[in-house]
């Protein structure tokens, strides 16, 4: 798939001129948490890490012919990592497709502890519900790493969704892809122990790879203290069971890379847990 810039030509900018889209301010390490409540309000901030060409957690990357028409009507921007492109509250309406990079949805507690949602990777879009519902923005979004988008306004977003065909049934089977992950998700947290939440969520980042082999790599592996805030527990539990799978010989884990052995034997001991 073409990169995003072969579709701007002269729009393309290196930085956002308007202080509504981008701010400065880094990215602060904070307490992590999660709750069910969290991930239900979060709406379209909830799922895990994705790649161009990879189906995440049921939701499709933006088809290329829509993409394309997006993209015709879309500016093109470079930001820096660290810096903050949504802020919950907010009454911007822009909606983002992520050309290149990786950004991290959350949402900060009255003390100011963060609760991380999701992060979303290439060919993903987000902030939709804004521009569909007119509504204060429900979370927050910062680079993790230098990243190129291209937004639209709200309201061109609206007319995209009405002018060009299919675009709005795609928009529909994205939600309805985004509530089925909620769904799941929640009663996951809501019925499984730890241990099955953590096979779960390895199986999810299995499949985000694209790679359907038995013996696969995930890398970057999110930190433990970052698994354990997408399910709800600590990171010492976290570290626990992915050592106790290392010592069945199902994972091995060297930094941020983890080698998945066995898929199969992983999604079998996911099975008894759940059943």
């Amino acid at each position: 798939m073409a990169p995003c810039s072969q579709h701007f030509g002269k729009r393309a900018i290196s930085q956002s001129t308007d202080g509504r889209f981008f701010s400065a301010q880094p990215h602060k390490n904070i307490v992590r948490i999660l709750t069910i409540g969290h991930i239900i309000a979060g709406g379209s901030a909830k799922l895990a890490t994705g790649s161009a060409g990879a189906t995440i957690g049921g939701e499709e990357p933006f088809p290329a012919g829509l993409r394309d028409a997006y993209l015709a009507r879309a500016r093109l921007v470079k930001i820096r990592r660290g810096q903050i492109i949504i802020a919950e509250g907010s009454d911007s309406t822009e909606v983002y497709l992520i050309c290149s990079g990786r950004v991290q949805i959350s949402l900060f507690s009255p003390h100011g502890r963060e609760v991380i949602l999701r992060e979303m990777g290439p060919n993903l879009i987000f902030g939709e519900l804004a521009a569909i519902d007119r509504q204060a923005r429900s979370a927050n979004v910062v680079a993790l790493e230098d990243s190129q988008l291209a937004h639209m306004r709200g309201e061109d977003f609206l007319l995209f969704l009405g002018e060009v065909p299919q675009a709005g049934l795609w928009m529909s089977q994205l939600l309805v892809a985004r509530i089925r992950n909620l769904t799941a998700r929640a009663f996951e947290l809501a019925t499984l122990p730890v241990a099955g939440r953590v096979h779960s969520e390895l199986l999810r980042l299995a499949r985000e790879t694209g790679v359907e082999d038995d013996r696969l790599v995930i890398q970057p592996m999110p930190t433990h203290a970052d698994l354990a805030a997408r399910i709800g527990t600590h990171r010492e539990a976290v570290t626990r069971e992915l050592n106790l799978l290392a010592g069945e010989g199902i994972v091995r884990q060297s930094g941020r890379k983890v080698e998945i052995l066995s898929v199969a034997r992983l999604r079998a001991l996911y099975d008894r847990i759940r059943h």
